[in-house]
């Protein structure tokens, strides 16, 4: 039994890091991309930044996937997804509050939960059209899959940014 508490407690302590370590080479790769040369397969003699674009995104994927896990863990999906379950209320509460003037608070299964939740999704669909690129590589379906890869990572940084924005707004909380 204790080893499966102390197991627990390493996976907590990974998991509340699982967020900033994921974010912060995330915003790597992002800010990396613009010297990414790579069409439908990685050349061997490829420039160091696209290994480490490619490599480093693969290590994405990763963190991505157990920041999924993390999130999903023990029902707290219902709270960045309550749209799955028809739960809108609080959401829209905080959008018609934005209508009003009123800037929402963080927590709960409101609107910055949500934008959280699609910027999760979003990542998780950049790792797995970059991972399936990776694996067709000189295939057929790279090429497609690379332009979906592309297409996510866009809007992926979009919703990043606007995470960013609102997770300012969270340090309001603290001095209301």
């Amino acid at each position: 039994m204790k080893r499966a508490t102390r197991l627990s407690q390493l996976f907590d302590s990974i998991a509340t890091k699982l967020h900033v370590i994921t974010g912060g080479l995330s915003v790597l790769l992002i800010a990396t991309s613009p010297w990414i040369l790579i069409g439908r397969r990685l050349a061997p003699n490829s420039s160091w930044w696209n290994h480490w674009h490619v490599y480093g995104g693969l290590c994405c994927a990763l963190l991505a996937v157990a920041l999924s896990f993390h999130v999903c863990r023990q029902g707290q999906w219902r709270q960045f997804f309550p749209w799955l379950v028809g739960e809108w209320r609080q959401c829209w509460q905080d959008i018609s509050g934005l209508a009003q003037g009123q800037l929402p608070h963080s927590g709960g299964k409101g609107l910055l939960s949500v934008i959280a939740g699609i910027g999760l999704l979003l990542l998780l669909l950049v790792s797995v059209t970059g991972v399936g690129w990776w694996l067709t590589q000189g295939g057929e379906y790279a090429l497609s899959l690379r332009y979906y890869h592309s297409l996510f990572a866009d809007c992926f940084v979009a919703v990043l940014l606007l995470h960013a924005l609102l997770g300012l707004l969270h340090l309001r909380d603290f001095f209301d």
